[in-house]
C-alpha cells in the first residue's frame, strides 16, 4: 500500500522514519533538488512499512556504456535526481520482495540506478563508486604508506601544484559563469551523461566548494559534502587544456583526500567516473547495479534480454597501492 506525493512539502512524518540515515533522501536535500533540478519528481511511501523511493523523469541513452550505439528514450528513474552514487530507495531486507513487487506494478518504463544486488528485476551493471577508507593521521602518512612507484607518481603530481592557489569559496553564491563553464566542459566530455545541472544548483545547494587558481584565474573546482564522517565528491570542473601542465585532475583528487584526512573523515566517496586515476590513489571499487522494468510484458521481456548489452563494462585492472598489501597480479588483472 503505497501513496505517491508530488511535492516534498506534502510528505508525512512517516517519510523521515523510512529514510533515516540516508542524507540524499532527506526532506532538506529532496526539497533543494525539487527547486534546483526540477524533473518531475515523485515520492513513493508505503503507508505502514519503512519503504520509500524517489522517481523522476529523464530521457536516457540506453546505450550509454556501449560504443557506437545510441537510443534515447523517455523513462522514469528510481534514484536521486542528482548524479551521485547513492540509491534512491529506502527499505529493510525483509521488505525487498515487496519493494520489487511495487516497482513491477508501476506503469511505464522504470530504471533503478545505483541499487544493491537484491531486487528481483532484470539486472545489469552500472558505474561502481570509488571509495577510499581513511586510516592515516596526516596526508604525509598517507603518501608515505604507498608503494614506491605510486608514491613517486603522487610526489611528482604534487610538485606541479606549487603555482596553483587553492581556496574555499566563502559564499557559494560567488560561484560565477567562469566556474560554471568549467563544469560544462567536463559534462560535455563525459561519456556517462545524466542530467545537466544549472548554475543555480552550485550557488544554492549545500556543500563546500574549493577553487584552484593560477594568477587569480580559476582553472578548476570541486564541490564536496559530508555525511556521517564520509566525505562525498559531488561535482567538479577543470580546464582540460591545463590538465597536463598542472596534473590538475589528480591534484584535485589529492586535495580532496588531504581535506578528508584533516577533517577526520572515515572514508571518501570519490564518485563513479575516472576509475583508473582514483584506484591508483588507493580507492576501491564498490559495485552498483541498475534494474529495468516495463509494465508491458512484451517490452519487459525484450529489456530483460538486452540489459546486459547496455550495462557498464567494469574496469578490471587491480592496483595494490599501499605497502603490506598482497603483490599485484602479474598481468595486472582482477582475479
Amino acid at each position: 500500500m503505497f501513496r505517491v506525493y508530488e511535492k516534498v512539502e506534502d510528505l508525512p512524518p512517516g517519510w523521515d522514519a523510512a529514510v533515516e540515515h540516508q542524507l540524499f533522501l532527506s526532506r532538506e536535500i529532496l526539497g533543494a533538488l525539487e527547486k534546483l533540478n526540477p524533473c518531475g519528481q515523485q515520492y513513493h511511501l508505503h503507508q505502514k512499512k519503512r519503504l520509500a523511493l524517489v522517481s523522476y523523469q529523464l530521457k536516457l541513452d540506453l546505450f550509454t556504456f556501449t560504443r557506437g550505439l545510441t537510443l534515447k528514450i523517455p523513462l522514469r528513474i528510481i534514484g536521486i535526481p542528482l548524479s551521485v552514487s547513492k540509491r534512491g530507495y529506502a527499505t529493510v531486507p525483509e521488505d525487498l520482495e515487496e519493494l520489487t513487487h511495487y516497482i513491477r506494478s508501476l506503469k511505464g518504463f522504470y530504471v533503478v540506478l545505483n541499487a544493491g544486488s537484491d531486487l528481483g528485476l532484470a539486472r545489469g551493471n552500472t558505474l561502481p563508486t570509488c571509495k577510499i577508507d581513511l586510516h592515516w593521521n596526516s596526508f604525509g602518512e598517507y603518501v608515505n604508506s604507498m608503494r614506491s612507484h605510486y608514491r613517486y607518481r603522487v610526489q611528482k603530481t604534487l610538485r606541479k601544484l606549487s603555482p596553483v592557489k587553492i581556496e574555499v569559496l566563502e559564499d557559494n553564491r560567488l560561484f560565477d559563469e567562469e566556474m560554471y563553464r568549467l563544469y560544462e566542459k567536463v559534462y560535455e566530455r563525459s561519456k556517462e551523461k545524466l542530467e545537466k545541472l544549472s548554475i543555480c544548483f552550485f550557488r544554492e545547494f549545500q556543500g563546500k566548494i574549493f577553487t584552484f587558481k593560477v594568477q587569480e584565474k580559476v582553472i578548476g573546482f570541486v564541490q564536496l559534502m559530508e555525511e556521517e564522517k564520509e566525505l562525498i565528491f559531488l561535482f567538479g570542473g577543470f580546464e582540460h587544456s591545463l590538465n597536463q601542465q598542472y596534473d590538475l585532475y589528480m591534484n584535485m583528487l589529492l586535495t580532496i583526500i588531504r581535506y578528508g584526512i584533516e577533517r577526520g573523515c572515515r572514508s571518501i566517496d570519490l564518485g563513479q567516473t575516472a576509475e583508473e586515476t582514483k584506484l591508483k590513489l588507493g580507492a576501491r571499487q564498490h559495485p552498483r547495479w541498475m534494474y529495468a522494468h516495463h509494465s508491458n510484458s512484451i517490452f519487459n521481456k525484450i529489456i530483460g534480454t538486452l540489459v546486459g548489452t547496455f550495462s557498464y563494462k567494469p574496469y578490471r585492472t587491480f592496483h595494490n597501492v599501499f605497502k603490506g598489501e598482497a603483490d599485484e597480479n602479474p598481468v595486472g588483472k582482477m582475479p
